[in-house]
């Protein structure tokens, strides 16, 4: 687990002249956030797959054109491979295990490079790769940020906000 700094600030109370008021100090409050969390799988997983929460489960995102908002609205990268119905860990704020078949166009993930969410069912790309550019003419419906290559099999995840690709 993770240690974070919530809001980062702490209050005292002080009373001038009969009133209770609340002074800010700045020093943090500190709260432990799990990075990875359990769900069940919609369908089949594969580790290294990204995912999005639909209903109770989490099933593979994508970022094809046509597919609804909620598909590209990733929230991490499993952390194991299960079958329907079975509990997952999913990474959601950490690094993950990335095996070349979850790579579109690629074997390994370049160190250094941000990886998106690709046109591929819960496969992973760079923006520009052998496959294309994530663009709107590429068939691509977002842009959508999972996290940096911090090794050629390790993502650090750190989910973005999805801009959407306009003509």
């Amino acid at each position: 687990m993770t240690e974070r700094a919530l809001f980062n600030r702490r209050y005292t109370s002080y009373t001038p002249n009969g009133t209770e008021v609340w002074l800010l100090n700045g020093a943090g409050v500190q709260t432990t956030i799990s990075s990875t969390s359990s769900f069940l799988a919609g369908v089949d997983l594969n580790q290294g797959q990204v995912v999005f929460v639909s209903g109770a489960y989490v099933v593979p995102a994508i970022a094809a054109s046509g597919v609804s908002r909620p598909e590209y609205g990733a929230i991490g990268v499993t952390a194991e491979a299960a079958y329907q119905n079975a509990t997952l860990s999913v990474v959601l704020d950490d690094a993950a295990t990335i095996p070349g078949s979850q790579i579109t166009a690629e074997s390994s993930l370049t160190p250094g490079e941000t990886y998106y969410i690709s046109k591929y069912s819960g496969e992973l790309t760079k923006y520009s790769t052998a496959s294309g550019l994530i663009t709107r003419a590429s068939g691509y419906v977002a842009l959508a940020p999972i996290g940096t290559a911090v090794s050629t099999s390790e993502l650090q995840v750190e989910i973005g906000l999805p801009v959407i690709l306009t003509d």
